[in-house]
């Protein structure tokens, strides 16, 4: 079983499924060149459509593809609305076009979570019998069982429940403050942290990342604030350099 994460069990991972279910995503016009872009920049893996693993599977280099199985109704405005996904691919889906892993969507605390939560179970059984990596991004969001879906209380919920599903990387939200991601990253399994929302200041990004890194987590899967930044290259260059250099607390 390969794995989208680099020889050092960390990895630099860039979304640009985004357009699947979003538009306007200001960047992300053009995929073929934000793909080069992060494969320039020294990216590990990247997550992606159908549609776009299928067209453009070469562009990839040496950066693992990672497809998302899941959909949703789209948006326009660039607005994210918390929607239901349901799985549209199959893990032989992925491994016909060339992808590395997969990838489901699940949300803790929304009226659809159980579904979403049986969808990534048979996920994951069935990448295990084909010998294909399973990453389940999973996030809690704002409601009634979760207020603040950034406690660290619910990011390490929303992990531990990953790995008994059988998710052989996580993907999740960044905790506040980022240093209490060492309670998910103790499960065995490893998690990575999404950017969410374009942040203006990119130190306190990187900082935030470094943090995170030196307390257990194994990497970040940014979207927008790769694609949506002047420099999408530079900016794979400075995660990839927060992700790899961090040395762990003891």
């Amino acid at each position: 079983m390969t794995s989208p994460l680099a020889a050092d069990g960390r990895a630099v991972v860039v979304a640009v499924d985004h357009p699947l279910y979003s538009w306007p995503c200001a960047g992300l016009e053009d995929r073929q060149s934000v793909i080069r872009a992060a494969v320039d920049g020294g990216a590990d893996a990247i997550i992606a459509s159908y549609g776009t693993v299928r067209d453009l599977r070469e562009e990839f280099g040496r950066a693992a593809p990672i497809l998302k199985l899941d959909l949703t109704t789209v948006a326009v405005g660039g607005e994210y609305p918390l929607t239901e996904y349901v799985l549209a691919y199959t893990v032989e889906d992925a491994i016909a076009v060339g992808a590395a892993a997969v990838l489901t969507f699940v949300q803790l605390g929304a009226d659809f979570e159980l579904e979403a939560l049986r969808q990534a179970g048979r996920i994951a059984a069935a990448s295990d019998r084909a010998g294909v990596p399973y990453v389940c991004e999973i996030m809690p969001v704002e409601s009634a069982r979760f207020p603040d879906p950034y406690d660290p209380v619910s990011i390490t919920a929303a992990t531990r429940t990953a790995v008994e599903l059988g998710a052989r990387v996580v993907k999740t939200s960044m905790p506040t403050p980022p240093e209490t991601i060492r309670d998910a990253a103790a499960f065995g399994v490893p998690v990575i942290l999404a950017g969410g929302d374009l942040r203006a200041d990119r130190g306190a990004l990187l900082d935030a990342v470094a943090s995170a890194m030196r307390h257990g987590a194994s990497g970040v899967a940014f979207g927008r604030n790769v694609w949506g930044a002047a420099d999408p290259a530079g900016t794979v260059r400075e995660l990839a350099r927060a992700v790899h250099a961090s040395t762990p607390v003891a």
